[in-house]
Formats: structure tokens, C-alpha cells, sequence
């Protein structure tokens, strides 16, 4: 009774979805911590796309991967002369630069230039140690020169692959400067990592949360409104300059709607109150029973993504110790253990294929010929002894008195990764190794007091997923200097832990290899390490499932974009005149 009362109520009090007032509702699955970070101390999936409509770059790609110039005026190339190498006497290449031009036009929502200080201003940050960045390559090598007051130089030395596909951040120097420069007097001589963190949560939550919108944007969009736990609101920023001519026929308001359960949110796609789903949303099995009853109601699309679904083993800790977590053959033995296979047959039809690394497949980097770990209990049972863990007279592990107990989490009220978890936790219980579930809010997995902080033992196996770009592959997902740790302000991304002096020197390595064939040997050695130590079980790369309604126009992403938010200006309905420029492939 209770839960048919709370949904009838939740509908109720939704906002109307459709083009009859030139409006966007939205459904997701998750809630931002907060938004528009400039240095994405949150690099959650959510914030980056609700963080699109409100963003803006030097330059951006598009749905085929093509660069696009945005504030600047022209995407930067060997043959404008805007991109540049430098090579040795040997031929290598010892730095690379990008010279961008800002547009006349470029504004901040509250009408302030644009200028080069707001990208010093982001660049400064960026490489300060007391900003908790996840990581901060390859800004920590990056120099801006000036040329004049609208156009800058920034310099990689050593160089980076993908200066002339990407560009630095800005953040609005107008706004934040006065509040940095009393958070810089303040922890400049600062000894304990923890209060300095402490005092940066307070400077950026001033400028990022639901309680301190932010004051100034960008992007397409600026946010006007956002109810904690029920929605956030975007309206169209009239200074943005990239808005199409007659931009009044365009969506003019946006509305995320936060709706964690992924049923209830299935619900409310099937009652009309959404026009669209966040590519953070549905899950794989209910886009497949969507997309059996549309009957042109809605349309429901299974993109190809970068979005990689793998299972976090934590080597932090005495805990960790105690279990052999910390130990490679346990992990392996874990991963023989299940049948992946059959899993995303019996779960996905085989749409969504099952990975042995880190490694976007649509990737040159991708190493196809690693071991695939497919289903193998008498090598998981051998591995197991080998550690010293025997059965007990219950079928349960164990060693030294002690039971080989898990605890595992994922993000509740997503039903799919909860019946992954139910699948999972069988079949490692016919090996012996009792799993317990323990699953919480995104917003505190995700938080800064779970995943970063493994060696408080909160957590030993944790499910979740990283969405990448499979052209800016820098294999620093896993290097040593991506641990969270106090000193750092628990930012980075390797929450596992690992930390394997091999792989980190073929990742420096790489980073200045710009000769393809050579990289790719050097990924194939770091997929072989990876492969064998694997810090963290791999499971599947995903599907991206969303849903929109028909006549919504220019709402699409790929694997390139990541998130429909990457075209904000041109969303709009064909019944309003807008012109559908692309369609969702």
C-alpha cells in the first residue's frame, strides 16, 4: 500500500514532459553530487553529462569523433599552423603546443568576457596539490604563453598525444578568485591533508551544490533551480554565443528528474511523464522490455558505448591482507569462478561482450589475446588451496579459524547490477566464498568516504562502472599515482589500490609515444600485467541503453560523445521547426 501511495504521489507532482512549452524533462537514475566543477572533483557519469549543457570548450568531438571549435575560433591543426611538434636529433618528440584564439563573442552567463585568465586561472588550479583532482596529466606538464589578449599558446613538455583533439579547462577567474585566494592564505602552510580537504570542500561546494547553484556557466544552458533528491532545472543562457540563429524554436528549459529506482523510473517513461533517459538510467533488461511495447509512443536505442561494468577488488587495508585480497591469485581465483559468458547471454542476449581489460575494444589500443578467464572451478579450487584456504564442514573457506567472507557493493536500486550481484554471489558461494551484500546510494559510493577510502575496510568487492573515451586512452586508470590516498585528498581513480612498478613506467612511456605501432606494444604489455595481477575483475563493456519520444530532435550521443548533452544548443522538437542535424546511429 505504502509503495503504490508513494509512486501515485511521485507522479503526481511530476513536471509535464512534451514540446507543448518548448521544454526538456529528463529521467535519471542518479543525483550529482554537485555540478559544474570546473576540475571534476566528482567525475561521476551523471555530473559529466548534466555538466554539458552547462559547459563549454576551446574545442569538442562530435558524434563520428570529429574535433569541433567552440570558444575558439578554429580547431587547431599542423596545417593552419596552430598545432605544432617538436622533434630531437634522434626524431622523437620532445614537446608539442596548440594555439588557440578566443572568440569575440565568448561569454560567461552573466555577460563577462571570456578571457586567457580564466584558463591560467583553471590551469593554476589544476596542478595545485590541494585540489583533490582525479588526475592531473597532462596539465602538470602544460605552459600557457600569451600573444595578445584574446589568443595563448600551451605548450606539453614532455609532449601529449592528443594536444590538438582536446583543450585546458576554465573556470570564471571573475567569481572564484577572491574566495581562492583566502582558501590559499589559509592552508598554504596547512600540515594535515584532512583540514586542507576539509577547507576545499567548502570553496567549491560555494559554487556547486543544490544550496550554492553555480553562479556563472558557459554553456548552452545556465541552472536555475534544483530541488535535493527530486529535480534540477537548466535554462538556455542567452550569452552563450554558439546558440542556432533562431534559437526561440530550440528547448528552452531542461528538467532532470532524479528517480533511483530504475523500475519507478521505467514507470514514469511508460506513464508519459519523461521525454527522454539519461544515458545514466535505464538498465539493459528494461530498455529490451521498452522497446517491445512502444507502439511509437516512445523509441528506445542500444548504443555502443565506453562504459566499462567491472568489479573493484580492494588491496588496501589489514583486512584486505587478512582475506589474500592483496594477493593475484585470489583475485584470479574469484574471476575463474564465475561464468561471464553465460551471464551476458542469459542477462544482455549477447549484445554486450564480455572484457578481459580496462581497454575500450573499439580501440586501437585493444589487446584481443589476453587470457579470457572463462569458467574454470578446478583452477579456481587450486588456487584457493594454494593460499592455504580449505573447506570447512559448512562448504565455507577458510584459514586460520577465519571464514573467506565477502563484502560486496554496488549502487542501490540498480536492478540489473543487483541481479549480476545475486548471480555472482552464488556461484562463488559453489566454490566456497561466502559473499555478503552490501549495497548503498550512488551518492555514497560514489562519495568521499567509500571507494577512495579502501583501507577503512568498508568494502571488498565493489561493482560499478568507468566511462571512457576510446580515443584518449592513457592507461592512468590504474596507475600508482592514481591511488587515493590522505596526502592526495583521496583523489584519483585507482580505488583498488594496485600498484605495480612495471606498469606504471610502460604508462609514463606511453604518454610520449607518438608513434602508434610502438604504442600499441607498449598497451600490450601493460594489458598482458594487467591482465594477469587484475586489480579489478572485468565484466562486460555496456550497451548504453536511453529511451526519447518521438520528435525530439538532436538528443543522441556515441561512444565519442558519451553523453546526449554534447549538442545542448540544437536539442529542440520538429513539431517547434527544428531541424533534426543528427540521428541517433
Amino acid at each position: 500500500m505504502k509503495k503504490t501511495f508513494a509512486l501515485t504521489a511521485f507522479l503526481l507532482g511530476a513536471a509535464l514532459a512534451g514540446p507543448a512549452n518548448n521544454s526538456l524533462v529528463v529521467g535519471t537514475s542518479q543525483e550529482p553530487p554537485n555540478i559544474y566543477d570546473p576540475w571534476n572533483t566528482n567525475n561521476l557519469a551523471i555530473t559529466s553529462e548534466v555538466n554539458g549543457y552547462m559547459g563549454a570548450a576551446l574545442i569538442g568531438l562530435d558524434d563520428d569523433g570529429e574535433p569541433y571549435a567552440d570558444i575558439a575560433t578554429r580547431v587547431p591543426s599542423i596545417a593552419n599552423g596552430d598545432y605544432k611538434i617538436v622533434k630531437d636529433a634522434k626524431g622523437d618528440v620532445i614537446r608539442n603546443s596548440v594555439t588557440y584564439t578566443i572568440r569575440k563573442d565568448a561569454k560567461w552567463s552573466d555577460g563577462t568576457p571570456i578571457k586567457i585568465a580564466d584558463f591560467q586561472f583553471w590551469l593554476k588550479l589544476i596542478n595545485d596539490d590541494r585540489v583533490p583532482v582525479p588526475d592531473r596529466s597532462p596539465w602538470n606538464r602544460a605552459k600557457i604563453t600569451t600573444a595578445d589578449s584574446d589568443t595563448f599558446t600551451i605548450t606539453y613538455e614532455p609532449p601529449y598525444l592528443f594536444a590538438d583533439q582536446t583543450s585546458p579547462g576554465l573556470a570564471p577567474s571573475h567569481v572564484m578568485s577572491a574566495a581562492w585566494n583566502a582558501f590559499d592564505a589559509k592552508t598554504k602552510n596547512e600540515k594535515d591533508a584532512k583540514v586542507t580537504n576539509e577547507e576545499w570542500k567548502k570553496f567549491i561546494s560555494a559554487y556547486t551544490t543544490a544550496r550554492n547553484l553555480p553562479k556563472v556557466v558557459a554553456g548552452p544552458f545556465k541552472p536555475t533551480a534544483w530541488r535535493s533528491g527530486n529535480s534540477l532545472t537548466m535554462t538556455r543562457n542567452p550569452n552563450y554565443w554558439g546558440h542556432p540563429k533562431d534559437q526561440d524554436k530550440y528547448v528552452q528549459t531542461i528538467t532532470y528528474r532524479f528517480i533511483p529506482n530504475t523500475n519507478t523510473l521505467k514507470v514514469n517513461i511508460l506513464s508519459g511523464q519523461l521525454d527522454a533517459v539519461s544515458a545514466v538510467g535505464l538498465t539493459f533488461d528494461q530498455g529490451v522490455d521498452l522497446a517491445k511495447t512502444e507502439r511509437g509512443k516512445y523509441k528506445t536505442y542500444f548504443v555502443p558505448g565506453a562504459v566499462w561494468e567491472h568489479i573493484d577488488v580492494n588491496t588496501r587495508g589489514q583486512r584486505s591482507k587478512d582475506l589474500d585480497l592483496d594477493d593475484p591469485r585470489m583475485r584470479q581465483a574469484l574471476l575463474y569462478a564465475i561464468d561471464r559468458d553465460a551471464l551476458t547471454k542469459a542477462l544482455f542476449q549477447g549484445r554486450q561482450a564480455v572484457s578481459n581489460s580496462w581497454v575500450n575494444p573499439i580501440s586501437k589500443l585493444y589487446k584481443k589475446d589476453v587470457n579470457d578467464y572463462n569458467l574454470n572451478v578446478a583452477r579456481s579450487k587450486q588456487l584457493f588451496a594454494a593460499l592455504g584456504w580449505t573447506p570447512g564442514s559448512d562448504g565455507i573457506l577458510q584459514k586460520g579459524g577465519k571464514k573467506l567472507t565477502l563484502n560486496f557493493s554496488t549502487t542501490a536500486g540498480n536492478t540489473i547490477r543487483e541481479r549480476v550481484q545475486q548471480i555472482l554471489q552464488a556461484q562463488w558461494k559453489a566454490v566456497g566464498v561466502q559473499v555478503n551484500i552490501q549495497n548503498y546510494p550512488a551518492s555514497v559510493i560514489f562519495g568521499p568516504d567509500f571507494l577512495s577510502k579502501g583501507e577503512s575496510g568498508k568494502w571488498d568487492l565493489a561493482m560499478y562502472a568507468w566511462t571512457g573515451n576510446p580515443i584518449f586512452e592513457e592507461g592512468n586508470l590504474f596507475k600508482g599515482e592514481s591511488i587515493p590516498t590522505a596526502a592526495n585528498g583521496y583523489a584519483g581513480q585507482n580505488n583498488p589500490g594496485w600498484n605495480n612498478a612495471e606498469f606504471n613506467k610502460l604508462q609514463k612511456q606511453a604518454q610520449v609515444e607518438f608513434n602508434l605501432a610502438d604504442r600499441i606494444k607498449l598497451f600490450d604489455r601493460m594489458q598482458g600485467i594487467w591482465n594477469s595481477e587484475l586489480p579489478a575483475l572485468p565484466l562486460y563493456y555496456r550497451v548504453n541503453v536511453y529511451t526519447k519520444v518521438p520528435g525530439l530532435a538532436n538528443y543522441t550521443f556515441s561512444a565519442y560523445t558519451l553523453y546526449p548533452s554534447w549538442n545542448a544548443a540544437k536539442i529542440g522538437w520538429t513539431s517547434k521547426g527544428v531541424a533534426e542535424e543528427y540521428k541517433q546511429k
